[in-house]
């Protein structure tokens, strides 16, 4: 195929540029926006996931610390049930020693003051009183104690509750965020794929716009050969026509036939078959007899000259002036010599043909 010169500002060029940029700017951007939502989706989604561990370790670590609260009163009304203890022990003691109190008169009355068993029950108050005292001493120990590691145990139960709402959170946040990542990825990947489609529908328009300029270049270059072919031959045929008239104007004699050959590359020949004369005395620039006998009889010299221009006929000279046409096929035929040997045409003055 022929390479011809290609404009490439051509505006269908420049078109298909317009019209490709526009579609991946509008895919660029309808991407753009899904990727932009899907990261505020699942931001938000994670956003939610902290807050809800967040709420849920402030209500945990409110229940723990009501709980530990609880127990501090307990721990409290322990102390106070201790001291309550403690002085209540003394104070018992202190009316069952006291020397002027009723067990003092008692034993006055029974005549045992002063005596061992006075003494021995002095000692007997005293030892229950520190008695009480220690017992009450050691279940306060106890039950404080046992607070403490209410407390213990409390926190600890929090912290592993607050572990596991954070773990929750946190897993949730991570299957969110991959969540995220892929759908994203899917939508660069789909965004990749459509921009792939696009500039191949707008190279195969492109290379059609090419395709089509090639085939207008080359028809005009058809019509260019064309019209400078057809220029050519109505130069050569009116120069033949200028020629005819001059050789009709130097012909004298009565009429007569005789062949002689072109010096042309053509190798058309001149057939001399006399001057030709209407009854006006005018002489024909055409041999109409062969323009009839080729099949177009009342045709005009401009289609006749399109006609040899195009190949279709060929044309020869008589030494009158005369121009024959005939078509390349049926030169002989057209002539009536189809079937006539050499020798025959040579005595009737026709040559080779």
């Amino acid at each position: 195929m022929a390479e011809y010169d290609i404009n490439y500002d051509d505006e269908r060029f420049q078109k298909v540029e317009t019209e490709k940029n526009t579609a991946l700017q509008e895919n660029e951007k309808l991407y753009g926006d899904m990727v932009n939502q899907s990261e505020n989706y699942y931001n938000a989604q994670i956003d939610a996931s902290k807050e809800w561990a967040d709420k849920q370790s402030q209500l945990q670590q409110e229940k723990t610390d009501f709980a530990i609260d609880q127990i501090e009163q307990q721990k409290d009304q322990a102390k106070k049930d201790y001291t309550k203890e403690q002085s209540g022990a003394y104070v018992d003691w202190r009316k069952q020693s006291n020397e002027y109190g009723a067990n003092s008169e008692q034993m006055a009355s029974a005549g045992l003051t002063n005596t061992g068993y006075s003494e021995s029950s002095q000692v007997s108050m005293y030892n229950t009183y520190q008695n009480r005292v220690s017992m009450a001493r050691e279940s306060f120990n106890k039950a404080i104690l046992n607070y403490n590691n209410s407390i213990k145990d409390a926190q600890l139960q929090n912290n592993s509750a607050l572990a596991e709402i954070a773990y929750q959170a946190l897993q949730q946040q991570l299957e969110l965020s991959l969540q995220g990542f892929q759908y994203k990825n899917q939508l660069l990947l789909d965004q990749a794929n459509k921009k792939m489609e696009i500039e191949s529908l707008y190279h195969t328009r492109w290379q059609d716009v090419l395709d089509q300029i090639n085939t207008e270049n080359a028809l005009a270059e058809q019509i260019r050969q064309y019209n400078e072919s057809l220029a050519f031959q109505k130069e050569q045929f009116a120069w033949q026509k200028a020629q005819a008239k001059k050789s009709s104007s130097r012909y004298t004699g009565s009429p007569k036939t005789k062949i002689e050959e072109n010096s042309g590359d053509s190798g058309d020949e001149k057939i001399n078959e006399g001057s030709k004369t209407s009854d006006t005395g005018t002489k024909y620039n055409l041999d109409y007899d062969s323009v009839t006998k080729a099949g177009y009889a009342g045709r005009s010299e401009e289609f006749i000259a399109q006609k040899v221009a195009t190949g279709e006929l060929k044309t020869v000279t008589k030494t009158n002036g005369e121009i024959y046409v005939y078509k390349p096929s049926t030169q002989n035929s057209r002539l009536g010599l189809g079937n006539k040997t050499q020798i025959q045409k040579s005595r009737l003055g026709l040559g080779r043909l």
